[in-house]
């Protein structure tokens, strides 16, 4: 039996509001294993969870009236990372649970919490000989910027 709208609205309203409380929750120092070079934080500053659900899910009622995943996302890597323009950038390699990969952005305002994506994944350009296992990006600075939102 298909779930009624309302019912598929109220789930969807539940899922905004627990995505948006994990991005926006701070990340706290932790005391111990301070070492006076750098500070451990209580979680992970990004997880296969902050990945935007529009990525995830199938956003449509009419599409997907039981609001199944449609990308299952297994885990986050952090490839690469840049501090520009005040903000923190993070090359995100995501892994999904058939084990592909796709490159996106996140950015931050410390570095340490609040980090969101940008809105779509990195396309990555097609050379001569076709990149196969891409799993890492070094992150540099040249006086030019080629990341664009």
């Amino acid at each position: 039996m298909i779930p009624a709208k309302k019912e598929f609205k109220k789930r969807l309203a539940k899922l905004k509001k627990e995505h948006e409380k994990l991005i926006t929750k701070r990340n706290k120092p932790v005391k111990k294993g301070c070492n006076g070079i750098y500070r451990r934080y209580k979680r992970p500053i990004i997880t296969a969870d902050h990945v935007p659900l529009n990525w995830r899910y199938d956003l449509n009622y009419e599409t997907n009236p039981f609001l199944m995943q449609r990308i299952g996302v297994n885990a986050t890597f952090n490839s690469g990372a840049i501090y520009l323009d005040g903000q923190y950038l993070l090359m995100v390699r995501v892994e999904g649970w058939d084990r592909k990969s796709f490159f996106a952005v996140a950015e931050s305002p410390n570095g340490i919490d609040n980090w969101r994506f940008w809105e779509r994944p990195v396309t990555l350009p097609e050379t001569e000989l076709p990149e196969t296992n891409v799993y890492d990006m070094q992150l540099s600075w040249f006086g030019t910027v080629i990341l664009a939102k």
